[in-house]
């Protein structure tokens, strides 16, 4: 019946989210498909586009757990759920009328920045066909690898914190998230662990119906032996396992095992990643190794252990992510250069135009024109006043100023006689 979830559209409707296209790739227990909340369901802190995780009829229990595993994880490399909106508390599965039935559903971020899958796609019987492998195979870059290894052995220890075992550390459940200004950032991708579908609880019974469900490539000695219906104890020292596996894969580009028959095998060794790549640090290769013991209690104790000595290895030079700054500062230096030349160039083209263009000089008009448009007043001589002589008068064609003067204020305060404006007189003007 799991091919009736191949029936939902874009457009349709499930809970508070509209469905817009289904992700390619067919997981084992449920489907992906990326949603957009509707409009009456947005809110601030809700990121408008998720993936919706729909489970099929046979694996219903497995998804609610896998909700209750998210909620209790809040760490940049573990992928981060999101309650559903249109509740009073924090819900983050719920249940909906499907065409098979009643069918369980969460949300949680898009990441849409590939995986470690697709970096690291081996040649298979049908890839050969279309992609010869090469001779080193499709491992990662030293520096890309070991800050891959380092990042997930932070989500491990987050998870671990939390009574929760993984079980399915592996490539395809490593994806990355698409940050801004790549080109300015570490060569090192943002990497996230995801899918805890099988992954349980530590403090409680294993469920014994999804014990088949494990990739056996990446699978530890003691999970094949559970497979086995063994009675064996499985921690968090599987995860490490699986761990070293993926580590051993991106720095040689092949797996340590090629059978499970040598997984299993407690006196097999794989061959030693300086052997397949001498450019690898023997401090990382002898973290490699370790991980990938065969007996539980000779493998790092807890994935903070495995943290710390990732973390000593020293980490190489990111050359690349240096010359795309300066490549960044050179583009930005040119256009600032470009604006300045052309702020530059512009001053210079005022200047020139101010200098060619002169300024015309003021001129005071002339004597006729000023008598025509203000009469003067020649006053004549009068009892007690003698005229001035001739040999002391100013020719000037200033006009003489006629009338009354009117008083203007001065710095003295000369009309602070004059009453001021009342209230009310302020109110009628305005």
């Amino acid at each position: 019946m799991s091919e009736e979830l191949d029936r939902i559209r874009p457009g349709d409707r499930v809970g508070p989210y509209s469905v817009i296209r289904a992700f390619k790739g067919r997981g084992g227990m449920a489907r992906i498909f990326e949603v957009e909340v509707r409009e009456k369901y947005r809110r601030a802190g809700l990121p408008r586009r998720l993936a919706l995780k729909i489970a099929k009829p046979e694996h219903q229990a497995a998804l609610t757990a896998e909700a209750d595993f998210l909620s209790r994880f809040g760490h940049p490399n573990v992928v981060r759920i999101f309650p559903l909106p249109g509740y009073h508390r924090p819900i983050y599965a719920a249940r909906e009328q499907f065409s098979f039935g009643w069918g369980w559903y969460y949300a949680m971020e898009v990441l849409k920045g590939g995986s470690l899958e697709r970096r690291l796609t081996r040649p298979t019987t049908i890839t050969d066909v279309l992609r010869p492998p090469s001779e080193d195979g499709c491992r990662l870059p030293l520096l890309e690898a070991l800050g891959i290894a380092r990042q997930m052995a932070l989500a491990l220890e987050h998870i671990h914190e939390r009574f929760v075992i993984s079980l399915d550390v592996k490539p395809g459940n490593v994806l990355f998230r698409r940050r801004r200004l790549r080109y300015l950032r570490r060569s090192i991708p943002q990497a996230v662990l995801c899918d805890f579908g099988i992954s349980r609880d530590s403090r409680y019974a294993p469920r014994t119906d999804l014990l088949g469900m494990v990739t056996p490539e990446y699978m530890s000695p003691e999970q094949a032996r559970e497979k086995g219906r063994q009675r064996v104890q499985v921690d968090g020292r599987s995860d490490i396992f699986s761990l070293g596996i993926v580590i051993y894969e991106m720095l040689t580009g092949k797996l340590p095992f090629e059978d499970l028959g040598e997984m299993v095998d407690p006196d097999y060794v794989p061959v030693s990643p300086r052997q397949l790549q001498p450019s690898i640090p023997r401090a990382l290769e002898d973290i490699v190794m370790r991980t990938l013991t065969k007996d539980p209690a000779h493998r790092f104790r807890s994935a903070s252990d495995l943290r710390v000595a990732l973390e000593r290895v020293p980490m190489p030079f990111d050359w690349a992510a240096a010359i795309r700054r300066i490549s960044a500062l050179g583009a930005v230096g040119v256009t600032l250069s470009a604006c300045l030349g052309v702020g530059g160039l512009s001053v210079m083209i005022a200047k020139e135009v101010l200098s060619t263009d002169p300024t015309p000089e003021p001129t005071s008009p002339p004597a006729t024109e000023a008598a025509t448009a203000t009469p003067t007043v020649v006053p004549t001589a009068t009892a007690g006043l003698t005229s001035e002589p001739e040999s002391t008068k100013i020719n000037t064609s200033t006009p003489v100023p006629t009338g009354i003067p009117t008083a203007t204020p001065s710095s003295t305060g000369a009309l602070l006689d004059t009453p001021a404006p009342s209230a009310s007189s302020l109110k009628e003007d305005s």
